[in-house]
């Protein structure tokens, strides 16, 4: 169904029919910067936005990783110092757990804080790559403006989302895995289209799923990549140094490939949104511009 531009409707467009009240730009072609007609057109648009972004996004994470990693580190080995210090042994009885609960509570809580802050991170950088597939200049400070207005919603869609990774998880390992697919464009869903959340996710990712599985697993395997090497490289600190000192390093490695990965996978998830989009309606970059057509945003 979607092998080509030419196998549609005779001008490039992805469906037949194109209703006439909107102009020829609210309609992709195949210069069109986030939508593409195949796999090897997201990966190139994906990684031409990641060239004019890199800067930007890279500038946003940084800032959110002061934060969240001061939150965070003291908070881990306090847990840690927590947890070597119960010294549970099999068969004897267990010591007072208090101290260790109170680590506990104190790092999911600091943990929820991070999310928070990184979530806000998160809608900056993808309205970065949406100034810059609109032509406009990529500026930190215009992302803020509209990504915070956004970031309650997202951080609220979020939320709701955690309990439905929960229910497909309590289900089996095939649900979390189909879940975590169809909701991996939410916060680009969440961002640009208001008072769309979850339902929508999975409407997008069901249009045409040989595309939305093709971008999603690329991006599933990507960080999946950063997570191994990251963990790979702790490993081996831990078993070298030891202690806190590598507890510290695993952390700020972990901040690393999180910035290196991100820089990549924010406009490799506006594209797959747009090309998830696209299979499903009427869209092109046009409906991202400053002035879109009424009732179509």
């Amino acid at each position: 169904m979607n092998q080509g531009w030419a196998e549609r409707d005779g001008n490039g467009h992805y469906w037949p029919g194109q209703p006439p009240s909107l102009p020829p730009a609210y309609y992709p072609t195949p210069a069109d910067p986030l939508v593409s007609p195949d796999y090897e057109g997201w990966w190139r648009r994906g990684v031409a936005l990641a060239r004019q972004t890199w800067r930007q996004v890279l500038t946003v994470h940084l800032i959110a990783a002061v934060p969240t990693t001061a939150l965070v580190l003291p908070a881990t080995l306090r847990f840690n110092e927590e947890t070597a210090a119960l010294g549970l042994v099999p068969g004897r009885a267990l010591p007072d757990m208090t101290e260790y609960l109170r680590a506990a509570l104190q790092l999911v809580g600091v943990s929820v804080v991070a999310s928070l802050i990184s979530a806000v991170a998160v809608t900056v950088s993808l309205q970065l790559v949406v100034l810059a597939a609109t032509g406009r200049p990529v500026s930190i400070p215009v992302a803020f403006r509209v990504g915070i207005r956004r970031a309650p919603a997202v951080i609220g869609w979020g939320l709701l989302a955690g309990f439905v990774y929960a229910g497909a998880f309590l289900a089996c390992f095939l649900p979390i895995l189909y879940v975590a697919a169809a909701l991996m464009v939410l916060p680009v869903i969440v961002t640009l289209e208001r008072g769309s959340g979850i339902g929508r996710a999975f409407t997008l990712f069901h249009a045409d799923l040989g595309t939305s599985v093709s971008r999603v697993a690329t991006m599933f395997g990507l960080n999946l990549a950063g997570i191994i090497v990251s963990a790979v490289i702790g490993a081996v600190g831990q078993a070298v140094i030891g202690g806190s000192a590598a507890t510290v390093g695993a952390a700020l490695l972990n901040t690393v490939a999180g910035l290196v990965i991100g820089i990549l996978l924010t406009p490799l998830l506006v594209t797959a949104y747009a090309d998830m989009r696209a299979r499903r309606e009427p869209f092109s970059t046009a409906y991202l511009a400053p002035t879109p057509v009424e009732g179509h945003r």
